[in-house]
């Protein structure tokens, strides 16, 4: 579907927003004084009714928790236009979010991944409902967070301070996702929530551009003492949105020849060229979740089961402008137009770097995904007498992530040769080519190049936990010594991954310089049609959006074919992505509380075993070699003592702190898997390779942390948390940089290693003041509120032995802050968000300058309004700036747009949304 009118939509939008807000004060002044905090009893039905509700209910929670614990209901559909758990958990203080740039996720207009303080996901404890989940996406430890709707999750919580009772592997902390229960609600209902949404950058380039959800959840209680409860979810979601970004050709050189390596020179270095990239995603998510408990005499029992599922259809258009000559099948290639004016190679006389001809490129990628989750828990408390309690339960869990078209197509053929192309840094968020007029028109005919390839790949991973846990619990009747507890858990994992590169199925037409069967076609001959708009200066040369069913009925035609290049893919090459790996994890622990007068204290102790055993194919660093199966074994052994302490001077005051050890384990494809070589296009020269470390050791840490809360009225509240992390053995994502002599070639490997140490000392600052009082009565219900985190983090690494650095912290932000401004009043409510996220290091280099990723804000808005008790509306605005959501830069400033392998400058545009809330 396709909507041209956009821009009058967005000014219904606006106007409809502007006039509820004003509108919403009238109603104010009419509206009956807010619930006090006593009648703030049901945590989940009022998410869609009056703000202080919410809060007051899980501050609760948060105040009595004897940890630093950061607890966020959602469900709120009316007031907040993003409908992925990530991107909602922003909120909590702290919390960041992050992406699986492989597979194009930046460009989906949703975050992926969540983490407590910006550290590293490898740093968390993902669970929900308690359960640790299978891997399903990415090569981290880290839940895929957009698997899960706000229609299914009753709250997030991330505990920054676990004690024992919690996994140790969870340096930055642990983050729960709790579905609801009919035991968490005061009576039975029923209800239908549904929204519709519009992508305003789809809208405008005139690509699909709506969507919408609906989810419906009840919950009932029965039986004679109303022991029994049922709650039932459902919701399906799908729409669809629009990317753009452009980023650098290649990697940057020296501007200067011979002054040595790009990191030794970042003042003074150039692209080799630009990319424009369009995409078009499709994403539909939907699932289920249920639970049966029974609350009788001395026991509790519950069955808990959920369902969710992910696709995203993920189309890839690129234009491209490589400096490069065309190389020829005998070997030869075009004049070089720097040896003609006494210069060599890509340099000119005077040593400058000027390129070497210009190559038109077009590219076309695809990079589907289907993940999908199922989980279910079995278990209960039981009163055993004497003050002791025992609960046990069982789990079982199956994830999956599914690329099943990793189709890509390419447009390459003969360059312009008179003159090379330039690009000019000048607005580093949109760079541009500056070429000779003639260059300038032969690279903006899209009649030429010719189709190059067509070629279609695949992957699968997998993974089965098994859970076992279980606790025995004693409180006393006084005294100092209030509680103990011992338990323990064991999981048994089993993942199972297989892939296929799109480079083996490859299928290559014939072009001038290479005769083959079949003509490719230029993009201008293919079913499309061309943008005619883009971020930034529109590029010289017109992007060309192709039709995905017709590059699919070439892959239909000539990979997938009986006859076709799939069939002749070798066993020996599927092996060659074939993963098998288990893993083990079996904990116990022990902690006791005691409390004397104001203060309360939890040591506690944990012990944990991994195993770790893997098979897969190791590879040929040679195009057309080949390997064999090799295995690989870990064994982590931890103890982690904890201890957690609490001061309660009063019921608005508490004090609290902790000193905690804790690790980090490296995730499954950083132990294990097939190395990937990636070869040149033209030269089929070895350029890139990604490959694990079986070496690697956990990370570990000690935590210290402080706290101080302040709890005043209803929506009133301080919470300020220092901490600090000394780290041992961080991970580090590198890429190493070697020259081979004989080829005159550059290739980087892709490896994680163990640095020498780090740590990471910050303080963490949230609150909310809502305004309470008949002295300024319009200021009745208004209020301000947000976060801030602040922190220096340190990480100290050897590329080699004479190559010993000190950065900060790969992926942790020196800074992350939420604002917000809001109005309560009867039966209307609005608020005004914005997040931003500091500058983050992403991947480490040798030769050249590291590669970072740039702040990144966004600024949302939404409004409510109550038309009756059981019907509310609501509308929303998300990234009303129209900021970017990705931006990636080779080194520190902004100075150097990466190139498209690490992100570029990426936006998605602003969504507007309306929504519906029935209660009954």
């Amino acid at each position: 579907m396709h909507f041209q009118g956009s821009r009058t939509l967005r000014f219904m939008f606006g106007c409809s927003l502007a006039a509820l807000s004003l509108q919403g004060e009238a109603w104010a002044a009419e509206a009956p004084e807010s619930v006090t905090a006593d009648s703030a009893e049901d945590t989940l039905t009022s998410d869609i009714i009056v703000n202080g509700h919410i809060d007051r209910t899980a501050l609760e929670m948060e105040r009595n928790a004897i940890g630093t614990v950061d607890i966020l209901t959602t469900g709120d559909i009316a007031t907040s236009s993003n409908t992925g758990i990530a991107d909602i958990a922003r909120a909590l203080p702290g919390i960041s979010t992050s992406y699986d740039q492989g597979a194009n996720q930046t460009a989906v207009g949703e975050a992926q991944f969540v983490t407590v303080r910006g550290f590293d996901t490898s740093f968390n404890a993902y669970t929900l409902d308690g359960l640790r989940l299978p891997q399903v996406a990415g090569d981290s430890r880290a839940i895929s967070l957009n698997l899960f709707s706000p229609f299914a999750i009753g709250n997030i919580s991330a505990d920054k301070t676990p004690g024992a009772d919690k996994d140790s592997d969870s340096i930055a902390g642990a983050i729960d996702l709790h579905t609801p229960t009919a035991f968490d609600f005061t009576s039975n209902f029923g209800r239908v929530r549904a929204l519709g949404q519009l992508a305003a950058m789809a809208a405008d380039s005139h690509q699909p551009s709506l969507g919408g959800a609906i989810g419906v959840d009840t919950a009932r209680k029965f039986g004679a003492g109303d022991q029994f409860g049922i709650y039932l979810a459902g919701y399906y979601e799908k729409r669809s949105n629009a990317a753009q970004s452009i980023a650098a050709q290649s990697g940057y050189v020296t501007t200067n020849r011979n002054v040595g390596s790009t990191r030794d020179n970042y003042d003074a270095l150039s692209a080799q060229g630009l990319q424009w990239n369009a995409f078009t995603n499709k994403v539909e998510r939907y699932g289920a979740t249920g639970s049966f408990d029974y609350h009788g005499d001395g026991i509790k029992t519950y069955l808990r089961m959920n369902y969710a599922r992910y696709k995203n259809t993920n189309t890839m258009n690129q234009t491209g402008l490589r400096s490069e000559l065309t190389s020829n099948a005998d070997g030869t290639s075009q004049p070089n137009p720097n040896v003609a004016t006494g210069g060599s190679g890509n340099y000119n006389a005077d040593g400058v770097f000027v390129g070497t001809g210009i190559n038109p490129a077009g590219y076309f990628r695809t990079e589907d995904t289907d993940q999908k989750l199922f989980s279910t828990q079995l278990g209960g408390e039981f009163d055993l007498g004497g003050g002791f309690v025992a609960s046990l339960e069982s789990a079982y869990a199956y994830g999956a992530y599914n690329q099943p078209n990793r189709i890509e197509a390419a447009w390459r053929g003969v360059g312009y040769g008179a003159s090379g192309v330039t690009v000019d840094l000048t607005n580093p968020r949109a760079p541009q080519a500056v070429m000779s007029p003639e260059a300038t028109a032969y690279v903006s005919s899209l009649d030429t190049p010719g189709q190059y390839y067509v070629q279609k790949g695949w992957s699968f991973d997998s993974e089965r936990k098994k859970t076992l846990r279980g606790n025995l619990h004693w409180d006393s009747d006084g005294g100092v010594f209030r509680s103990f507890e011992i338990g323990g858990l064991y999981e048994d994992s089993h993942r199972e991954g297989r892939e296929l590169a799109p480079d083996n199925t490859r299928y290559v037409f014939s072009r001038p310089f290479d005769q083959r069967d079949v003509a490719g076609l230029p993009v201008s001959q293919l079913p499309g049609y061309t943008l005619k708009d883009f971020i930034g200066a529109y590029p010289a040369r017109p992007i060309r959006i192709v039709s995905r069913s017709a590059i699919e009925e070439q892959v239909a035609q000539y990979v997938d074919s009986a006859g076709g290049t799939a069939s002749k893919v070798s066993q020996e090459t599927l092996d060659q992505g074939v993963t098998d790996s288990k893993e083990r994890r079996a904990a116990v622990y022990a902690n006791a509380r005691f409390q004397a007068g104001d203060f309360e204290a939890l040591p506690g102790v944990r012990y944990e075993a991994n195993r770790f055993a893997a098979n897969y194919f190791e590879g040929s660093s040679t195009a057309g070699g080949s390997g064999g199966f090799v295995s690989s074994s870990r064994e982590y052994d931890r103890v982690d003592p904890s201890l957690l302490l609490a001061y309660r001077p009063s019921d608005s005051v508490v004090v609290r702190g902790s000193v905690r050890s804790s690790y980090a384990r490296p995730g499954f494809n950083d132990l294990a898997g097939p190395a990937t070589y990636s070869f040149n296009d033209t030269t089929d020269e070895l350029e890139y390779i990604t490959k694990p470390n079986p070496d690697l050791k956990p990370t570990t840490a000690w935590n210290f942390d402080l706290g101080f809360e302040y709890y005043g009225d209803v929506g009133q509240y301080l919470q300020v948390a220092l901490y600090y992390k000394k780290l041992r053995n961080i991970i580090v994502p590198t890429a190493g940089q070697n020259y081979v002599e004989s080829t005159g070639a550059t290739v980087t490997t892709l490896m994680p290693q163990n640095g020498r140490g780090g740590s990471a000392k910050g303080v963490e600052v949230s609150g909310r003041y809502t305004y309470h009082g008949s002295d300024v009565s319009f200021l009745d219900g208004f209020g301000v509120g947000g976060s801030i985190t602040w922190q220096k983090t340190r990480a100290t690494y050897a590329l080699s032995d004479d190559d010993v650095r000190t950065t900060s912290l790969p992926q942790a932000p020196d800074l992350i802050y939420n604002a917000n401004v809001f109005y309560t009043g009867g039966r209307f409510r609005a608020n005004v968000n914005y997040h931003h996220t500091g500058r983050i290091l992403a991947t480490v280099q040798s030769a050249d300058p590291d590669i970072y990723i740039q702040p990144m804000g966004s600024l949302d808005l939404g409004a409510a309004y109550e038309l009756s008790d059981a019907v509310e509306i609501g509308v929303s605005a998300r990234n009303v700036l129209n900021q970017h959501a990705y931006w990636t830069t080779v080194g520190k400033s902004k100075k150097y747009i990466s190139n498209d392998r690490n992100g570029g400058y990426l936006k998605t545009g602003s969504v507007y949304q309306v929504s519906a809330t029935v209660k009954f």
